[in-house]
C-alpha cells in the first residue's frame, strides 16, 4: 500500500471536539484546520530472472493530498473535506519483464498527472456514524487490511478477484469515480455501504479523470462488516456487484457474440490477529489472511488466497522499523481456463507470489524498504519460467499545517 494513502486515512479521522484549554479534556490536541501533504515515491527494480525477461525499471509516484476542516475553519462541526493529485511516471515493469497477472508494485500505472480523489465528508456527533460523497478510492475503506500496508506488490492491497472487475477496474488506484458512502459505528461493529459509478475514467484516455454517468454503465454496490474485539482481532467480510451486464469469458449466441451477463459480482473475507509477542505498544508480530472470489464466467480470476506476518518495533542499530514475509495466490477462473486450452494455450491454475520486504526510517521525512519477491507460473502460464525480482523504495515526505 502506498505511503500517501495512510495520509488520506488520517484526514478521514474523527475532528477532535475540544481544544487543549477546554476544561474537562486535558492533553486534547486541536485538529488543523487545513493541512496540506506531499509524499514522493521512488522505486528502482531489478528483474534477475525468469518471466519474460531480464532488465531493470524506474517507477515513480507524488501524491499532494489536502485536507480542510470544517469546524476549525468555517464552524461546521463534522463536515471535512479532501483532495489528492497524482503523478506517475508510467514505467511498467510487470508487462515488460515479469508477466505477472497480479504485478509486482502498487504504483505501476500509466503515465499520468490526475484528479485522484476530491469528497466531502459529514460525521454525526460522537463519531457514530459518516456520510461521504465525491470522487473516492474505494479501497480506502474497503478490502482494506491495515496489518498488510507493509507490503508492495498490490494484492496485499485489494485482492485481485475484486481489483480485476469492472469495465475499467473499481474506483480505485490509478483511477477514481464519483461514490455515495455511509457508515455506522456500533461498539465493535463497523458497518458501511458505497454505491459507485461502475466505470471510473474513461478507457480511451486513461490518463484523464473523467466523470460520465451512464444507465447502460451502471453502477457498483459495495457492502462490508466488520467486527474488532478489545485484543485488536478483526474479521471483515465484504459484497460486491455491478448492476450492468458483462460478456461472458466463453459463451457465445448465434451470431456469435458474447453471452451477456447480469452476475458480475464476488465476496471476500478477511481476518487480522490481535498484535502477537507484543513488548510494548507498537512492538510485536500481526499476523493477516484473506480470501476472495469473483463469478469466474465473467472475470478471468476466480478466487484469490493471502496470508502474511509482520512484525513491528525491531530494536538495535541498522535494523529494520518493519519486516515482513507474505503469500499472494491468484487462481484461474475455470471457463477462462478451458477457453485458454481451446486456443492452444497451457495455462496453470494459479500464480504465486512469495513478498520478503522490510522498511527502514531513516529521518522524520524520508524512509527506505527493500523488498524481494518470487513468482511461481507468472501469468498463469505454465511456459514461463519463474520470475524473481528485488527493489528498493525510498519515500519523501513533508506535511504543512495552518
Amino acid at each position: 500500500m502506498r505511503a500517501w494513502r495512510w495520509i488520506a486515512i488520517a484526514a478521514m479521522a474523527p475532528v477532535a471536539a475540544h481544544s487543549a484549554d477546554e476544561p474537562g479534556c486535558p492533553g486534547c490536541v486541536v485538529e488543523p484546520a487545513i493541512s496540506v501533504d506531499a509524499v514522493y515515491t521512488a522505486e528502482l527494480w531489478r528483474a534477475f530472472s525468469g518471466g519474460l525477461g531480464v532488465g531493470d525499471r524506474y517507477l515513480d509516484d507524488f501524491a499532494l493530498t489536502a485536507a480542510v476542516d470544517g469546524g476549525q475553519l468555517l464552524g461546521l462541526d463534522g463536515w471535512q473535506l479532501f483532495g489528492a493529485m497524482l503523478y506517475n511516471n508510467g514505467r511498467q515493469f510487470s508487462d515488460d519483464l515479469t508477466g505477472s497477472v497480479q504485478g509486482i508494485t502498487n504504483i505501476e500505472t500509466l503515465p499520468a498527472t490526475r484528479l485522484f480523489e476530491l469528497w466531502t465528508q459529514w460525521r454525526a456527533r460522537h463519531g457514530a456514524g459518516s456520510i461521504k460523497f465525491g470522487l473516492y478510492d474505494l479501497n480506502s475503506e474497503f478490502d482494506h487490511i491495515a496489518a498488510a500496508e507493509l507490503f508492495i506488490n498490490p494484492s496485499h492491497g485489494i485482492g485481485p478477484d475484486f481489483s480485476q472487475s469492472g469495465e475499467n477496474g473499481p474506483s480505485i488506484f490509478p483511477v477514481t469515480s464519483l461514490a455515495l458512502r455511509g457508515q455506522m459505528l456500533a461498539g465493535p461493529w463497523t458497518i458501511q455501504a458505497a454505491v459507485l459509478d461502475a466505470k471510473p475514467g474513461n478507457p480511451r484516455h486513461p490518463e484523464r479523470t473523467d466523470v460520465s454517468l451512464s444507465r447502460t454503465e451502471g453502477a457498483l454496490i459495495v457492502g462490508e462488516l466488520d467486527y474488532r474485539s478489545e485484543s485488536g482481532a478483526r474479521v471483515g467480510a465484504g459484497y460486491w456487484r455491478y448492476t450492468a451486464d458483462f460478456d461472458d469469458v466463453s459463451l457465445v449466441d448465434g451470431a456469435g457474440d458474447p453471452l451477456r451477463r447480469n452476475d458480475n459480482a464476488g465476496a471476500y473475507l478477511l481476518i487480522e490477529s490481535p498484535l502477537l509477542l507484543q513488548q510494548g505498544s507498537e512492538r510485536g508480530l500481526n499476523l493477516f489472511a484473506r480470501t476472495g472470489t469473483a463469478e469466474s464466467r465473467v472475470n478471468e480470476l476466480g478466487h484469490y488466497y493471502g496470508v502474511g506476518a509482520v512484525y513491528s518495533g525491531l530494536e538495535g542499530r541498522g535494523m529494520p522499523d518493519q519486516i515482513g514475509l507474505a503469500v499472494a495466490i491468484a487462481e484461474l477462473g475455470e471457463p477462462t481456463r478451458m477457453r485458454w486450452i481451446d486456443a492452444g494455450d497451457t495455462p496453470s491454475r494459479r500464480e504465486y507470489n512469495y513478498e520478503l520486504t522490510c522498511r527502514f526510517t531513516v529521518s522524520k521525512r524520508v524512509a527506505l524498504q527493500a523488498d524481494l519477491q518470487y513468482i511461481d507460473n507468472p501469468g498463469l502460464s505454465s511456459s514461463l519460467p519463474s520470475a524473481m525480482m528485488i527493489g528498493l523504495r525510498i519515500e519523501v515526505a513533508q506535511s504543512w499545517e495552518h
